[in-house]
């Protein structure tokens, strides 16, 4: 593998890196927002924004099982269309599963992440 192909591959991994850790940050946000039952002007507009963020990304899920041999994309997905769909009708102390699996996949990853940078 030449260095030009190793420096995209890093950038790819940084890149991916970066929406992950935008996605544990703003799922669990989406996920509050969907279990209110009314929303103020400003939590309105942010939950829109992320929505959109999440509709408009377009990205092949493949992408992180080739890169970092984990489906932690196809988990952001299916976290955000569960979100969007069931979270409003979730009692409060009811745990989004597919949000738990995501963040506990997140966890695994950063602890690799954090050993890797110790190295």
């Amino acid at each position: 593998m030449r260095s030009y192909d190793i420096s995209k591959v890093n950038e790819a991994n940084f890149v991916l890196k970066h929406f992950i850790d935008l996605s544990a940050r703003l799922l669990p946000f989406l996920d509050e927002l969907q279990r209110k039952r009314e929303l103020s002007l400003e939590e309105c507009d942010n939950r829109n924004k992320i929505m959109d963020v999440f509709e408009n990304y377009q990205f092949d899920t493949r992408t992180s099982e080739l890169l970092i041999n984990s489906n932690i994309l196809d988990l952001i997905c299916k976290a955000f269309n569960d979100i969007r769909t069931t979270s409003y009708f979730l009692r409060p102390n009811q745990k989004n599963k597919m949000l738990a699996r995501f963040l506990l996949e997140y966890r695994r990853l950063n602890e690799n992440w954090g050993q890797i940078s110790a190295n």
